[in-house]
């Protein structure tokens, strides 16, 4: 005798499989908007510390000294290395960092927060951007107040 599935186990066995591709097509996608955002931000708070602590401790300013793949905090004593890797910061794994305007050592902050570069230094320009160069943002510092803001923003959402 021959048993066939019957209706309701077809949509069973259908809902379970649909489930199943829900849950994990999410793990095969892109996140390299999600990556840049999260170098912005990360970038951005590092920033506005280093801003902060130069306020509250002038005898020993910040600086932002910049890498290829993340940027160092000197200065405090709890500033450090970020690194856009999967052993150092995993959330911006595969950002790239290019900086123009950038001086030699750094960006270093006065007694106020502003740039210590000069007032007739050029702004000094980050872009973040993806491995595959399709999704970028681009930072300038304001040398006069030290305000940071957001330049342009491609190829994401």
């Amino acid at each position: 005798m021959k048993r066939a599935f019957t209706l309701i186990e077809l949509i069973i066995a259908s809902i379970i499989l649909a489930i199943l591709v829900a849950l994990a097509a999410p793990m095969f996608s892109d996140h390299s908007a999600g990556r840049l955002a999260a170098a912005k931000h990360r970038l951005w708070a590092d920033i506005q510390y280093a801003q902060a602590w130069t306020i509250a401790n002038p005898s020993n300013p910040a600086t932002i000294q910049f890498l290829s793949d993340g940027y160092i905090i000197a200065g405090p004593p709890d500033g450090g290395t970020v690194r856009f890797t999967r052993s150092s910061f995993s959330e911006a794994t595969g950002v790239k960092l290019t900086v123009t305007d950038v001086p030699v050592g750094g960006i270093p902050f006065n007694h106020s927060g502003a740039l210590n570069i000069g007032l007739d230094a050029p702004e000094p320009r980050i872009q973040l951007t993806t491995d595959g160069g399709v999704e970028s943002i681009e930072l300038v510092l304001q040398p006069t107040s030290g305000q940071i803001r957001l330049e342009n923003a491609i190829g994401l959402p």
